[in-house]
């Protein structure tokens, strides 16, 4: 009897251990024209957007850490790429500043492999780099404006 409940024991605390992260994407599909009217949305509840974007991605990455059992604090990460009319230009350096130090590595901060559309290393290579707030509302991670392609790159973490 004291074997049988040992073994009981045993598996019972076994399928209490932690399951593993789920992790989920959400990223903004369809047409160009239905990708700017959805990334215009999102931004428009942090910032007043100086101009039109010419085309956006974006994506959404979670990772539950709840572990199955209670709720628990998750990470969530958004990244894009908004593309932008050269001529406004000044007009989003205006309302991203100040400027703050140069990222030495930035990259793709969600829980899943880099999008497609994420860029390659070189293209931050010219970029002007600020605090994500005023564009994500978040503090954690960095928004990057490339003059060269008129393009603004950000990633961001949870607060």
């Amino acid at each position: 009897m004291k074997a049988l409940l040992s073994i009981l024991l045993v598996c019972t605390l076994s399928s209490c251990g932690p399951t593993p992260q789920k992790r989920t994407r959400a990223e903004i599909t369809g047409t160009q024209s239905e990708r700017v009217t959805r990334a215009t949305a999102i931004l428009a509840k942090y910032a007043t957007l100086p101009g039109p974007l010419l085309d956006a991605h974006m994506a959404e990455d979670l990772a539950d850490n709840s572990g199955g059992m209670l709720p628990g604090p998750s990470d969530v990460h958004l990244s894009g790429v908004i593309t932008l009319p050269p001529a406004d230009l000044p007009k989003w350096q205006k309302i991203l500043s100040p400027q703050t130090a140069h990222v030495d590595s930035p990259s793709y901060g969600g829980h899943l492999p880099a999008p497609a559309w994420w860029p390659a290393a070189a293209a931050f290579k010219d970029c002007e780099f600020y605090e994500p707030k005023k564009l994500t509302g978040r503090t954690i991670g960095f928004v990057a404006l490339s003059p060269s392609a008129a393009a603004i790159y950000f990633s961001t973490g949870s607060n």
